[in-house]
């Protein structure tokens, strides 16, 4: 009989459910340490431009260009890689536990540090403006889904999860880094993919101008980088013995209405979007192909763009009871291969 046991089976009842709910209260702080949030000051930037009437654009427009400034954006990089660079040191070192935990830390650094970085920015906007009025409201959004195709047979192969974990790392960082460029918010990562939402206002052009660059730009950038990590992992996976997986990527997306805003249970809201330009982009996601992206013919009607050169496709949506009217566009090799 241990120490610890006999200590424990001393205290009664009520205590004993005390610490296990303090236990439990900790277990969940730490998780929402290092849950993912959309850095805090596209947030404040957000609420500049869309939450208060009267706000000069002039100010949103400002703090993004500043930080979409290539000298702001390669020291922002920097944190990143000497993470990644002491979390293979560590696994080398002391093995893979160390690594999630220099990992898991880091996380709650970098959160702090965001938040610690934006106070300047509210305290000069504290009496207009703050992250916490953005609750939800109808806004002009674009949403942009992407997903990987041939994920679970990736899984499968590799059979080795914690090394799957580190490349979806990787490749998660890498794709967030092309949207976050392109002045998008990240608001939600599922698994294998994420859903980025883009706002005129933070891009500072209108949604014709705004809808050509994500088409044009930003899709064929996340396929780029999407082929350049393909391909180095290929090689690796050759070198080290392991199946080479045929997989690729997958984007679709949407122009309209959504209502964006502060979401959730109270005291867990996290910013986010609801509407049909998310369960639309959502949708054309999961039907894109190896290498394309797939844009709704509607999308380009609603912000007043021409329809770029590309395959006219109609896909059949059960959860919409109707065909969809796409313009399927081939961004990335894997696609150009399979097609």
């Amino acid at each position: 009989m241990g120490f610890g046991w006999v200590w424990l089976g001393g205290l009664s009842a009520r205590t004993r459910a005390w610490l296990d709910r303090m236990v439990w209260l900790t277990a969940r702080g730490a998780v929402d340490a290092v849950r993912y949030q959309p850095r805090h000051l596209d947030l404040v930037v957000a609420a500049c431009g869309t939450s208060q009437p009267g706000m000069s654009p002039s100010v949103a427009r400002w703090l993004v260009e500043t930080r979409a400034q290539p000298a702001v954006v390669h020291v922002s990089r920097l944190p990143h890689a000497m993470v990644r660079t002491l979390a293979r040191q560590a696994a080398r070192w002391f093995g893979p536990t160390a690594s999630a935990v220099v990992r898991f830390f880091s996380g709650a650094l970098a959160a702090a540090a965001d938040h610690a970085g934006s106070l300047p920015v509210e305290r000069r906007l504290v009496a207009r403006v703050h992250p916490g009025l953005l609750v939800p409201h109808l806004h002009v959004v674009a949403v942009l889904a992407v997903d990987m195709r041939g994920f679970s047979k990736l899984t499968g192969a590799l059979e080795d999860t914690q090394y799957l974990a580190e490349l979806i790392e990787i490749y998660l960082t890498e794709l967030t880094e092309v949207v976050e460029r392109d002045r998008g918010v990240v608001f939600q990562y599922t698994g294998d993919g994420l859903l980025a939402l883009f706002l005129p206002e933070l891009a500072g052009v209108d949604g014709a101008v705004l809808l050509d660059r994500l088409v044009n730009h930003t899709s064929p950038a996340l396929h780029g980088v999407f082929d350049n990590l393909y391909a180095g992992w290929r090689t690796e996976w050759r070198q080290s013995g392991r199946p080479v997986v045929e997989i690729g990527l997958g984007a679709g997306l949407s122009f309209g209405r959504a209502t964006i805003g502060f979401i959730g249970p109270s005291g867990k809201k996290q910013f986010g979007a609801l509407g049909d330009p998310v369960n639309l982009a959502a949708f054309l996601g999961s039907e894109a192909g190896p290498g394309t992206s797939l844009v709704d013919c509607g999308s380009f009607r609603r912000a007043g763009a021409p329809p770029p050169p590309g395959k006219v496709v109609r896909l059949r949506s059960r959860k919409r009871r109707q065909r969809v009217e796409t313009v399927r566009l081939y961004h990335g090799g894997a696609g150009i291969r399979g097609a």
